[in-house]
């Protein structure tokens, strides 16, 4: 692709930016929990169910995405993508069975998000080399600001037509909105450098430990990127892995039944009632990650991945013992704003740390599998939610789990940085 016929690559990122808006719309889910769990006579946890199939459906999906858009383009995938998507929204809206809703919503609407997420993700981080973590915040941020501007719109339309026709709303409007965003996606060239940018040189160690044992200066696009087989060989992939999953559990728990527990906790709040303060909550949460998603995208290019990990992973710790208690509406918002701006870190911090650790090149398959990570914490984080909720101690048992879960990942973070330090370089050594 010539200089004269480049595409402007600030378009490609606004129209990533609508993509990734609409295509993160599981944060939804939690708004419909109980208005699913009272039309079928379902439990909170079937329900939820659903939400951690969808997850890792997901996450299988985009490893092959990553592939697939790589070979055909990522425009091509993303159409298809964006019509399965509202159509198993669409669907959803149909379900009147447990296996039809993990069907719809868990399998087809998961894979259709699988099929967009991470060709948007990657392709638009492949025009920045230069500022990756900046241009991660600004579309994850999308990915944060969709789910807090559609929560209420979702409420309103579940109250005026019914949980069935808001859920078929939504897939039309899934579809047509994703579809529009992926027509101007287009690849960056290959070995895409911005005008005046020169990426720095893979032999000066001193990079990694300046800007806290990451960074985007550490290594350049072309120097040595694993495929996904000889990451798959390294052992710093299983622990990069199991940190992902550690540090999702909490998130993913606020993210599936924010709701739920707002409602359990606070309940009705005036002259709001317990499901408008629920779908309030959901919108604070997913407005909190989306500054967090920014601020984290800033931060992470000024003092890398592990500095910006043990902030959010000791944030996460606290917030999750002060929920135990939020039982004051006001307390309760602090620690959902605190939860959701520090949750906003984990996912903008994940694609970059995973190109500077593993290379640039093989980017959308290596997160596909990375991505895995943040699917087992969508296992464990609702599952806990569920699993450990009781009528005499409420969710405060699996605030609790959460928060130790969490800690243990910022202990591995804190092995693994210095172990980097001392290395003086991200890439692992090779097998």
């Amino acid at each position: 692709m010539s200089a004269k016929h480049e595409p402007n690559r600030y378009g490609v990122l606004s129209a990533a930016f609508v993509v990734m808006f609409f295509v993160a719309s599981i944060a939804l889910f939690s708004v419909f929990l109980n208005p699913l769990s009272e039309q079928h006579g379902w439990t909170p946890a079937e329900v939820s169910l659903s939400y951690s199939i969808f997850q890792t459906v997901m996450a299988v999906t985009g490893i092959f995405s990553g592939r697939i858009s790589d070979k055909f383009g990522p425009r091509t995938v993303m159409l298809v993508g964006g019509f399965v998507f509202g159509l198993g929204w669409f669907l959803t809206g149909m379900a009147d069975s447990l296996p039809m809703l993990y069907i719809c919503h868990g399998l087809i609407a998961a894979v259709g998000n699988g099929l967009v997420y991470n060709p948007a993700l990657t392709t638009a981080q492949r025009w920045f080399p230069d500022i990756r973590g900046k241009a991660s915040g600004i579309l994850l941020a999308a990915a944060a600001i969709g789910p807090a501007t559609l929560a209420p719109v979702a409420n309103a339309l579940s109250s005026a037509f019914g949980v069935s026709n808001a859920l078929r709303i939504l897939g039309v409007t899934f579809w047509v909105t994703i579809t529009l965003g992926s027509l101007f996606v287009q690849p960056a060239p290959a070995d895409y450098r911005p005008k005046g940018w020169n990426p720095p040189v893979a032999d000066k160690p001193a990079a990694a430990t300046a800007s806290g044992a990451s960074g985007a200066s550490a290594v350049s696009d072309d120097d040595g990127s694993f495929d996904f087989k000889a990451m798959l060989a390294s052992p710093r992939f299983y622990v990069l892995l199991a940190v992902y999953a550690m540090a999702a559990s909490s998130g993913t728990m606020l993210v599936g039944a924010v709701s739920s527990i707002s409602q359990e906790h606070v309940g009705a709040v005036g002259t709001m009632t317990a499901a408008a303060f629920g779908a309030m909550a959901v919108s604070i949460s997913t407005i909190s990650n989306f500054l967090g998603r920014l601020t984290f995208g800033a931060l992470y290019d000024k003092f890398g991945a592990f500095k910006c990990l043990s902030i959010m992973l000791v944030v996460t710790a606290l917030a999750m013992v002060a929920m135990s208690f939020a039982y004051n509406a006001a307390f309760f918002v602090v620690c959902v704003i605190v939860l959701g701006f520090a949750f906003g870190a984990l996912l903008v911090i994940y694609p970059p740390l995973t190109g500077e650790t593993f290379g640039t090149k093989h980017l959308g398959v290596n997160y596909g599998i990375m991505f895995l990570g943040y699917a087992l914490g969508a296992w464990i984080g609702p599952r806990l939610a569920t699993g450990l909720h009781s009528e005499t101690y409420g969710y405060r048992m699996a605030f609790y789990a959460a928060a130790g879960i969490t800690l243990l990942g910022l202990v591995i973070v804190l092995l693994l940085a210095a172990r980097v330090r001392k290395a003086g370089t991200m890439m692992p050594p090779r097998k």
